[in-house]
């Protein structure tokens, strides 16, 4: 279920697609609009099911990872692109001052597909016990902040790689690992 998650990767690069194709139409950008808000929302939506119907979190974590990494190529684009048009239409009489507010509505959409299961794991983290309150408040905040959220989803991803070493090494038993969001080991 986890590996629905890798579409959150393609995603950014559709709008991406849409918006340069709509360029090219006369009038397409009301509907345009429209279409990739309803594709925004119900992204996030799909990616809070999915992450909370998650019975792996540590498979949760590793998708999430990679969809990130996958998306930094879309971030630079989209900051230059943004940065562009910006100040374009800054320089014609403050235009740019409208077209801000939606350039970061996209932003933090496509950014909330990745927040969304590392927040997750890291409440998961926490309730299974396995990380300090102190730990669990620092990646709650850094999971938010652009670039640190990388190395915070490496951090998650290493908490959940460390449960699984102590499964393999019998340091934790089978049903304690189910007990902490995992699926059952045959």
């Amino acid at each position: 279920m986890e590996n629905l998650l890798y579409l959150n990767a393609l995603m950014p690069y559709v709008y991406l697609i849409l918006f340069y194709t709509s360029s090219k139409i006369q009038d397409s950008w009301g509907m345009l609009y429209g279409i990739c808000f309803v594709g925004m929302l119900i992204e996030i939506i799909f990616t809070l099911i999915i992450s909370m119907l998650s019975h792996d979190k540590s498979k949760l974590a590793k998708v999430n990872l990679i969809v990130k990494l996958i998306q930094i190529p879309y971030y630079v684009l989209f900051f230059i692109v943004a940065t562009g048009i910006f100040t374009i239409l800054m320089a014609l009489a403050g235009a740019g001052i409208f077209v801000l507010p939606i350039l970061i509505a996209i932003d933090a959409a496509v950014f909330a597909t990745t927040v969304i299961p590392a927040e997750i794991c890291t409440i998961r983290l926490k309730m299974d016990k396995k990380i300090s309150l102190t730990k669990m408040i620092f990646y709650l905040v850094a999971n938010v902040l652009y670039i640190i959220d990388i190395i915070t989803a490496f951090a998650i991803r290493n908490e959940y790689k460390k449960l699984s070493d102590a499964l393999t090494q019998g340091v934790l038993k089978r049903d304690e690992y189910t007990d902490l969001g995992h699926q059952k080991v045959q």
